[in-house]
C-alpha cells in the first residue's frame, strides 16, 4: 500500500468518525469504538503498551497473576458485577503499517 493511498484511507476514517466536528465527547468516543470501528482505542492502547516505562513488567505480571495469586493457576473467575462489552472490529488497522 503506498503512502498516498494510506493517507486517503485515514482521511476517510476521520471523515466517518468525526464528520464536520472538530472535537469528540467521551460518549461519542465510546459510541464510535463500540459500534463503528475501534482504531482509535486500539491505537491508544498500543501506544501505552509500547511506550510506558512500566508496561513491560505490568503486562508480564498481569499474565502470571492467576498463577501466583488465584490458587495455583485455577481458571480465572469473572466478576459477577461487571458487564463485558465487545468493541467494534477495526476497519483499517490490519492494513496500516507502523511509520
Amino acid at each position: 500500500m503506498d503512502r498516498i493511498q494510506t493517507q486517503q484511507e485515514i482521511q476517510l476514517l476521520l471523515d466517518e468518525v468525526f464528520g464536520t466536528k472538530k472535537r469528540m465527547s467521551f460518549d461519542d468516543f465510546k459510541r464510535v469504538n463500540f459500534e463503528e470501528t475501534s482504531e482509535m482505542f486500539l491505537s491508544i492502547m498500543l501506544m501505552l503498551q509500547t511506550h510506558l516505562p512500566c508496561s513491560e513488567n505490568f503486562f508480564r505480571y498481569r499474565q502470571n497473576y492467576s498463577k501466583y495469586v488465584d490458587k495455583g493457576g485455577e481458571e480465572e473467575k469473572k466478576p459477577d458485577d461487571g458487564e463485558i462489552k465487545l468493541i467494534a472490529s477495526p476497519k483499517m488497522m490490519s492494513r496500516l503499517a507502523p511509520i
